[in-house]
This record gives C-alpha cells, structure tokens and sequence, in this order.
C-alpha cells in the first residue's frame, strides 16, 4: 500500500536500558528497560538489574549528589553491587571493567543504529555534524561521533527535552500520494493524466492547510516520484523536483535526477543503458509554516571558564583503564564565549557532559555546546 510514512530507527538505548549476558556469554545491553518506575538500581524505587545509568555512577560521569540538579540522590552503593551480580562476577571482571564494558556496548549500539540510517542510504556520516538528543545523550555523544569519524556534535540547550521542543516548532506537514504505474517516457505517460492527477493534489494539500489557519503565502508545495528500473521490486523515491520539469513532463531531466539518486543509495545506476524507467507514484508534500518561538540569545562574556568549576571528580575516562582526577563544571555558569578542553565534566539540572581527551567544547549565541573532536579527519 503506497501510505505516507516515516523511516524512524529505534534501538531501545536510555539511560533505563538494562545489561544483561546472553546464551553466549556476551554481554548486552537493551533492549528491556527498566523505565523510569522503577527505573535503575541508583534510583532506589525497586530496580533490580543494573542499566546504563548505574554504569555511568559507577564509572564518575554521574554526580550522586547532584543528580537532577542536586532534586534526587543516587546510591552508589546499590549500582555498584547490582553490577557486581549481574555483570562483573559472571564475566570475571572488577567492577569498573564491567560498567566500562557496558558503556562501550550502549555506543557501539547507538553507532551501529547511525551507521544504518546513513551509510547504508548512501550517505557518508562524516560529512554532517551529531545532534545529542536525551539526557543521557550527553554522557555518551562524544565517543559515539569518535567511532563513526565525525568531527563535530551539536548538543542544544533544550536537548534533554528535544523532542517536545521539536514538535512546538515544526512546521505542519501533510504527505499525498497518486499511484500511477506507467512506463516513464514521453510515449508511455498520459500528460492529461499526470496533470489532473497533480491538480487533484494540489487542490486537496491547499485545503488542508488552510483548514489549519495556514495562510496560502505560507504553504509550500514540493513535488517527488517514486521510479524503479523495469523489472525492479523496489522503487526510488526522487525529491525536491522542480515543479516545471514535472508539469512540462520533461522525462529525460526527470530520469537523470532518478539515475543519481539511484547511483547515491545503491553504488550503481543503468545510466546510458537501453534500460526502461518505470513510474509507481506521484508525491506531494505540503507544508505549512508556522510561527516559531524565539530563541534568546547571550551576548558573548569574558567570564573565565575556571570560574565556573566546582571540583574535581575520579572518573574512568573512556579509552583508558584507570581512574583519573577530572575537573567538574557547573553548566548554568558556562555561556556564549566560553570555551574548555577535554578531560572535564560539565554539569547541568538536566544532563551531563562527558568531554573525553582530545576533545574541546564551545558555546553558542543559543546555547547550544559544540564538541570538536581534534582527532578527526574532518568537521561534519
């Protein structure tokens, strides 16, 4: 059925995802969690099985203090034993080598996940920046760009809330599709056809956001096909064509751009080749801009970033085998201007930046943290 939908990859990874070792003896982690009732051991509400936050106090990167901004206290203690009875004695490992190891599977779970919906779509991750996502996003984020070669991670300030804050600024978005199976030649395409079949279109994507109080200067219209090769089981959908080449039915243009697309996602197209192209589907998006809130934003300080350090902490910094000193900064105190080198901690009411060595971090006008990894080949 040719429904709109969206390609979303979830791979059950949080802060509540819970470690465990399979039939084999290696060790996973997710996808069950432990939620946030009872959520992990740390918590003291009733968890049982170590996750990736009991991981994360044991290895420093959390504050057993200062969790949620100082609102809740986490227990060590009862982390620490849960990952000794689950994790650590059945492995044979002390019990930083276990929280390390569990660490490790939680990124190269969510590298694995950005692999997938990148590479695998033809497209190369190291030419785009990561945007941390989550509360927990944070603690892990910079070693997750590092495994996949990206050189730079956007970590906004709403980002322990992101996806709420995302859905107050998007704009409205109606997908409407025409299934019209055709060969896709100037010979095999009804032009009367292909024009009603858009108009209908049109007309209905117009209807729907002016329903929505959308005013008609603030509708956009975009226009996409899905073709495939004949004989092909699956097709390729070709976005962003402009709006005369389909009108005009300019199917030489409109099979170049498919033969791109094609030779993007799958390494090859039949370009040049006696091959028929073949039309399953005709697309409309329809978007209906909205007002968007906006962002303040900081003039830049002078204020020196050691003002806003608050300690120093014992952490198992990723990449090494014992702990080190790491200095702690208070996140609320670090603005527009400032600028740290990794190995430190900066913390905030709502998540935890791990900055590993080798990595610096700066903030914006909005807010927002940019990590740079010094050792990558490129900024994304």
């Amino acid at each position: 059925m040719a429904l709109p939908s969206m390609d979303i990859k979830t791979i059950g990874a949080g802060g509540g995802s819970i470690a465990w070792i399979d039939d084999s003896g290696l060790l996973r982690m997710g996808p069950k969690s432990a939620g946030a009732k009872p959520g992990p051991v740390c918590y003291s509400l009733g968890g049982e099985m170590p996750t990736c936050t009991d991981a994360n106090l044991v290895l420093g990167y959390l504050s057993a203090e200062y969790f949620s901004g100082g609102r809740m206290a986490l227990n060590y203690e009862a982390a620490r034993n849960a990952i000794d009875t689950h994790i650590a004695n059945p492995l044979g490992l002390e019990t930083l080598g276990a929280a390390a190891g569990m660490y490790k599977v939680m990124n190269a779970n969510m590298a694995s996940a950005i692999r997938e919906i990148s590479v695998e779509k033809g497209h190369d991750p190291r030419d785009f920046p990561l945007i941390c996502a989550g509360g927990a996003g944070a603690m892990h984020v910079a070693m997750i760009a590092r495994d996949l070669g990206i050189g730079r991670v956007l970590i906004p300030r709403e980002a322990s809330i992101l996806c709420a804050a995302g859905m107050l600024r998007t704009d409205l978005r109606h997908d409407l599709v025409r299934s019209y199976t055709t060969p896709f030649t100037m010979a095999g395409i009804d032009e009367e056809r292909l024009i009603k079949l858009l108009s209908e279109m049109e007309i209905e994507a117009t209807e729907l956001l002016t329903e929505e109080n959308i005013s008609l200067d603030a509708q956009d219209l975009f226009y996409a096909l899905d073709l495939r090769y004949l004989g092909q089981y699956h097709e390729v959908r070709v976005e962003q064509i402009p709006e005369t080449l389909l009108k005009t039915v300019d199917t030489e243009a409109l099979q170049k751009l498919f033969h791109q697309a094609h030779d993007r996602i799958y390494g090859y197209s039949l370009a040049g080749e006696d091959k028929l192209v073949e039309l399953v589907n005709i697309r409309l998006t329809a978007i209906g801009r909205t007002d968007k809130p906006v962002l303040s934003e900081q003039v830049p300080v002078d204020i020196i970033p050691g003002k806003a350090r608050k300690g120093m902490r014992a952490v198992l910094l990723p990449e090494e085998a014992e702990l080190s000193k790491v200095p702690v900064y208070d996140g609320q105190s670090l603005q527009h201007g400032n600028w740290l080198e990794g190995p430190a901690i900066i913390e905030t009411p709502v998540t935890t930046l791990l900055v590993p060595e080798g990595f610096e971090v700066e903030w914006d006008a909005t807010g927002t943290a940019t990590l740079i990894d010094q050792k990558a080949e490129r900024y994304g």
